[in-house]
């Protein structure tokens, strides 16, 4: 129970502002009796925040290619792949750090699944600001 209620703290304060996130999060953990409901019910929203987070990506990438081409310099690109990269080191990171200092056991593995959702969520919307401009 300590590591449930462990648990609920850090995804409170890592759920950043993006609703849709917190929509899901939330309902996974309103409608599963389990930890390993929770769990599955995360991974099926990480799955869909994936394919969407790599559509935005990939949308971002035709904008910097076709920003390179106009300037004609190839750096935006480049630039955007690294950024990628890093992000994606970021988030391994940080979500193994989420994981372990719940000791272990399914509602770590949960958290895990939880801080990749958000993260790949605050970066969606940190696209999609920078579309905006």
């Amino acid at each position: 129970m300590k590591k449930l209620s462990l648990l609920l703290a850090l995804i409170s304060l890592s759920i950043p502002a993006v609703s849709q996130a917190n929509n899901e999060i939330e309902q996974c953990y309103k409608t599963a009796t389990t930890q390993e409901a929770i769990r599955e019910c995360n991974k099926q929203e990480l799955q869909s925040t994936r394919k969407e987070y790599r559509e935005l990506v990939a949308k971002l990438m035709k904008e910097a290619n076709e920003l390179d081409r106009v300037i004609g310099r190839n750096e935006v690109t480049p630039a955007l792949e690294r950024a990628n990269m890093a992000f994606d080191r970021y988030v391994a990171e940080q979500c193994k750090f989420e994981q372990k200092a719940l000791g272990g056991g399914k509602g770590a593995s949960a958290a895990n699944l939880t801080c990749q959702i958000n993260l790949l969520h605050w970066r969606m919307g940190a696209i999609e600001n920078f579309f905006a401009k």
